[in-house]
C-alpha cells in the first residue's frame, strides 16, 4: 500500500471511530438546569451532563431565579421580577410558553412543584408577612394554607412524596428572634401539626423518599446540627454534632444517606455525607475554595455542586458519590449556581432554592 493510500485508510478508520463518539456526545440530553448571570442578569439555562450544549431558556432584563422541575421533567416553575416584583411563572422545559401564575404587588417566591404535578406551593407576602399558598399549575385555585399572626413567618415549603402534606419552617415573634418550628399542613390548609415544639431554631425540612421521616436543621445548643424526626413528630434523632453549622441536608434517592454543607472547616463551606443513622461521616470536598449547593443525581451515583473560584464567581461541578472524579462543568467569569438534574423519564421533583 502506498503512503498516500495508507494515510487515507488511517483517516477513514479515524472517521469511523470518532463520528459515532461525536454523535453520542451530541445526543446526550440537556439534563442539568442552572442559573447564570453570564448575560448581565440572572437567567435560567440547561446543559448536558458533560457541560456541553448550554441553552438559555429565559432572556430578559430582569432576574429569573429559584427554578424547579415538575416531576415529569417537562415543565419548570420559577420566579421573575420582569413585571416589577417577584412573581411565580411556569414554562415548558425548552423555555417556551412562559406564563405568569401570580399577580400581586408584593413578592411571591420559593415555588415548589407537587410530586403529582398538579399544584405549586410558594411563599407570598400578599398579606404582609410571608405565608404559604398553593395554586394549581393553570393559575386557578389559589389557597392560603398558613394563616398566622402579622409577625409570623413561614418559609421553606416542602411537599411530601405523596403530595398529601407540606412541611414548613414556621416562626413566631413570641418565641424569640431566630427561632422557628417544623410544621406540617395539608395542601388545603387543614391538619396543621407541629412536629417540633421547643421554641428554638428548627428549619429546612426535607421529607425522606418514603415520606416516613423529615430531615431538618436545629440549634439545640450553640451549634446548628442535623436531626431526623418521624412524620408524626416522634422518634427524633440527632445526625450530626459539631461546634460549627451543618445545614441544607438532602436525602439520597434511596434514603440511606444524607448530603449536607458545613462550615466545620471554617471559614469556608465544604460538602459532607453521612449515613441516615448518623454513622460513617465522610468529607467529600477538601480545598481552599467554598463548596456548597450540593444536590444528588437522580440515581444517587453522582453529586452536582457549586464551587466559588478564586475570582469570587461560582462554577458548577460534578463528582462521584464518594467525592472522587470532581469535574468542572462551567467555566466563565460570571456566577453559575443552583444546578438541578432533570427528573428521569423524567421521575421526582427537585427544587432550586439556594443552598
Amino acid at each position: 500500500m502506498s503512503g498516500k493510500n495508507l494515510k487515507l485508510a488511517i483517516l477513514g478508520i479515524f472517521i469511523l471511530v470518532i463520528t459515532p463518539l461525536i454523535s453520542c456526545i451530541s445526543a446526550l440530553p440537556r439534563d442539568i438546569m442552572f442559573i447564570s448571570s453570564r448575560d448581565g442578569d440572572s437567567e435560567i439555562y440547561l446543559m448536558r451532563r458533560d457541560g456541553s450544549g448550554i441553552k438559555q431558556l429565559t432572556k430578559n432584563k430582569a432576574e429569573d431565579l429559584e427554578a424547579t422541575w415538575s416531576s415529569d421533567g417537562e415543565h419548570i416553575a420559577f420566579i421573575s421580577n420582569r413585571d416589577g416584583n417577584a412573581e411565580i411563572y411556569v414554562m415548558n422545559a425548552d423555555g417556551s410558553s412562559q406564563v405568569r401564575l401570580t399577580k400581586n404587588n408584593v413578592p411571591d417566591e420559593s415555588p415548589q412543584w407537587s410530586p403529582d404535578g398538579s399544584r405549586i406551593a410558594f411563599i407570598s407576602f400578599k398579606d404582609g408577612n410571608p405565608e404559604v399558598f398553593v395554586i394549581r399549575v393553570d393559575g386557578t385555585g389559589l389557597t392560603k394554607i398558613t394563616n398566622n399572626p402579622p409577625r409570623a413567618n413561614a418559609a421553606y415549603p416542602r411537599w411530601s412524596p405523596d403530595s398529601e402534606w407540606i412541611a414548613v419552617a414556621y416562626s413566631l415573634e413570641s418565641t424569640g428572634e431566630g427561632t422557628s418550628e417544623v410544621l406540617k399542613v395539608k395542601p388545603d390548609g387543614s391538619g396543621a401539626t407541629y412536629l417540633t415544639k421547643n421554641k428554638l431554631l428548627n428549619a429546612e425540612p426535607e421529607w425522606s423518599p418514603d415520606g416516613k421521616k423529615i430531615l431538618f436543621k436545629s440549634q439545640r445548643t450553640r451549634n446548628i446540627d442535623l436531626y431526623v424526626i418521624n412524620n408524626d413528630g416522634s422518634g427524633e434523632t440527632r445526625l450530626t454534632d459539631h461546634a460549627e453549622t451543618d445545614s441544607f441536608g438532602l436525602w439520597s434517592p434511596d434514603g440511606k444517606k444524607v448530603l449536607f454543607s458545613t462550615t466545620r472547616d471554617n471559614p469556608r463551606q465544604e460538602i459532607y455525607v453521612v449515613d441516615a443513622d448518623g454513622s460513617n461521616l465522610k468529607r467529600l470536598t477538601n480545598n481552599e475554595m467554598e463548596d456548597y449547593q450540593a444536590v444528588w443525581w437522580l440515581d444517587g451515583s453522582r453529586i452536582l455542586f457549586v464551587r466559588i473560584e478564586g475570582g469570587g464567581n461560582g462554577e458548577i461541578y460534578i463528582m462521584n458519590a464518594d467525592g472522587s472524579g470532581q469535574t468542572r462543568l462551567t467555566n466563565n467569569t460570571a456566577n453559575d449556581s443552583l444546578p438541578l438534574p432533570r427528573p428521569k423519564s423524567a421521575g421526582s421533583s427537585q427544587s432550586g432554592k439556594p443552598r
